[in-house]
């Protein structure tokens, strides 16, 4: 999870005509592993809230039956407005299904003191994690981009 914040000269209107084009129509939640995903442009995919969005990140990989992958980054984004200025602010967060089970998986390893699948969960949530950060990096990135 990594937490963002910065400050945008844009209006409310500018925001909203801006995000328009990355809105999502297809309804999915970061809660739901099963539900496949239709929508393969790579990139933000948004949802409006009443006070900011729910977005996730599209990097158009498919698995080996070609289906794009259900377990996205996702984020939430809050538009505070003061004094004439507003304050983009967020978080990201990766499947928190996937990351829960994995967590319960390599707790309960630890207690069994099995040090060969202590080290396959630890090699296996390492490169998880590393391919987290960078996904979570590329939409920090694109975020940035959409309200600068």
């Amino acid at each position: 999870m990594r937490f963002f914040s910065f400050e945008t000269t844009l209006t409310m209107d500018e925001i909203q005509e801006r995000c328009m084009q990355f809105i999502e129509y297809e309804q999915h939640s970061p809660w739901n592993l099963f539900k496949e995903y239709t929508s393969s442009r790579t990139g933000l995919h948004l949802y409006f809230t009443h006070n900011g969005f729910t977005c996730f990140y599209e990097n158009g990989k498919r698995n080996r039956t070609h289906s794009l992958h259900s377990a996205k980054t996702w984020a939430t984004i809050k538009i505070k407005e003061k004094n004439g200025k507003r304050k983009i602010e967020g978080s990201t967060y990766f499947c928190p299904l996937l990351i829960i089970a994995l967590f319960i998986g390599l707790i309960n390893i630890v207690f069994v003191e099995d040090v060969l699948a202590f080290a396959i969960i630890f090699v296996i949530c390492s490169v998880l994690l590393a391919s987290i950060i960078k996904e979570e990096s590329k939409m920090i990135e694109q975020i940035k981009i959409l309200f600068l």
